[in-house]
């Protein structure tokens, strides 16, 4: 196997081939592959709720580590929160259960039920009564103090938070959290050094969360899933495309160009989670089969005799499985630097896994480093520019400034008239500047991707990271 050159003709040893990667750290950063990084992260927000909506059961606080909401609970919950409300707004809640309460009487309902409001209605009768209150004192004789007004709104928004805890969370809500709780252990684990918490939180969010959400809701969230890997699959397509014309060829690809790239190959793209699935799905048929043949007589013996059937491959789909999980990162890349079908791909990730898989392992602990790395570089700086506009906010810009600064949704529903139409538009802004860390990271998976992919063809297959197909290299 001939050694790899660098662009001045001097070989390329493995560890600087690892080490390339934390350059992804720096070239993911481009302006040009944030139109593209972000379209995933709003994506990803625009399919929680419908997912939420679609799967049929709810949590509470504690998420998966608790059972689904029951009816009793809810009614609990929502008590409390109407409890907490009436604390502030009791002629507000009375006046809006008796105007539901002669609704009813005049619809001819016959049903001795209390009348029970919405949690939104709820959350309104405190913002009215916060208002109220406000203006009464602002109108009497002694006005109202800048510090009475900051406990009316305090009082506000601590009911609020008590209401937005009745408010069961959808499936998707919790595997999101769930998914942000692994990293957090992640990171924890590698700053105290602690290998056990580290690969806990790996092993949590790739298995463990996933696996709770799909018992909780075995058919919407499979599907929500799917749909999920294969838009973010498509997207990855354009930015391992960009990532790999970079890192390979030292050019440049616009978001345009990629964005055409991933057009033309859309379906290779959607493909490539559907065929592993099919595989695994077809094999767990067999079993399924076999388990089935279990409550027929005379045939029960038969699958008994032949179980070793299901048991072999149950082992090749687990196999399979872990193959296709570990090698999914290699798959948009593959598409993205040769050019090839999703069937061709997914080959020639797998095939990359099983000839060196220590070496893979290896490009992939360091991937992770570099994910955190990154994630820190940017969360850090987004962090700075945050609380300095936190601060601005909190000194000069009044009821609202004060709430936008606190970063608590609590505080920002407690507002009211146009301080609340206010807030809405600026907090537009501000949660889409906190996208822009989920972009990035998205936009530094798919730069080590494509360098990881890079990297393993070089070191196994001889071939220079230059040799890209298709077309958009200058």
């Amino acid at each position: 196997m001939d050694p790899i050159t660098s662009s001045d003709g001097r070989p390329v040893t493995g560890l600087a081939r690892i080490s390339s990667l934390f350059g992804a750290v720096t070239s993911a950063m481009q302006p040009a592959r944030m139109p593209l990084a972000l379209l995933a992260a709003l994506f990803i927000a625009a399919l929680t709720p419908i997912v939420d909506l679609a799967g049929g059961v709810s949590f509470g606080e504690r998420g998966f580590a608790g059972s689904p909401v029951s009816p009793s609970q809810e009614e609990l919950l929502y008590q409390r929160a109407r409890n907490e409300a009436a604390r502030i707004a009791t002629l507000e809640i009375s006046q809006l259960e008796r105007e539901r309460s002669e609704a009813r009487v005049e619809s001819e309902e016959t049903s001795g039920l209390t009348p029970r409001l919405s949690l939104a209605e709820l959350r309104g009768a405190v913002r009215d009564a916060t208002r109220i209150r406000i203006e009464e004192r602002a109108a009497s004789n002694e006005g109202i103090s800048e510090a009475e007004e900051r406990d009316l709104r305090r009082r506000a928004a601590a009911a609020m938070e008590v209401i937005d805890a009745a408010e069961p969370r959808g499936v998707a809500s919790v595997f999101l959290q769930g998914e942000r709780n692994a990293a957090k252990q992640v990171l924890n684990g590698l700053v105290r050094i602690d290998p056990e918490m580290f690969l806990a939180g790996i092993l949590g969010a790739i298995f463990t969360v996933p696996a709770a959400a799909i018992r909780a809701s075995p058919l919407i969230f499979p599907l929500a899933l799917f749909v999920l890997l294969a838009g973010l699959s498509f997207i990855a397509g354009a930015l391992c495309r960009m990532s790999a014309v970079h890192a390979g060829r030292g050019g440049r690809v616009s978001a345009r160009e990629a964005a055409w790239f991933a057009r033309d190959r859309a379906l290779n793209l959607l493909a490539l989670p559907l065929l592993p699935t099919l595989v695994l799905v077809g094999l767990a048929l067999v079993v399924l089969v076999f388990a089935l043949l279990l409550r027929v007589p005379v045939l029960n013996l038969l699958s008994a005799i032949l179980f070793i059937i299901p048991l072999a491959v149950s082992l090749l789909a687990a196999l399979l499985a872990l193959l296709s999980i570990v090698s999914f990162p290699l798959m948009p890349a593959a598409v993205a630097v040769e050019d090839c079908d999703s069937g061709d791909a997914i080959t020639r990730a797998v095939a990359l896994v099983i000839a060196r898989p220590l070496v893979w392992l290896l490009v992939l602990a360091v991937s992770v480093s570099v994910l955190i790395v990154g994630a820190l570089v940017v969360n850090g700086t987004l962090g700075i520019a945050s609380s300095g506009v936190a601060a601005l906010l909190d000194t000069l810009g009044g009821a609202t400034g004060r709430a936008l600064a606190s970063g608590e949704e609590s505080q920002v529903a407690a507002l009211f008239g146009a301080d609340r139409l206010v807030a809405g538009a600026a907090g537009l802004w501000l949660r889409l500047f906190a996208y822009l860390a989920g972009a990035y990271l998205f936009s530094l998976a798919c730069d080590l991707a494509a360098r990881g992919y890079l990297l393993m063809r070089a070191r196994i297959d001889g071939e220079h990271p230059s040799t890209i197909s298709g077309f958009g290299i200058r």
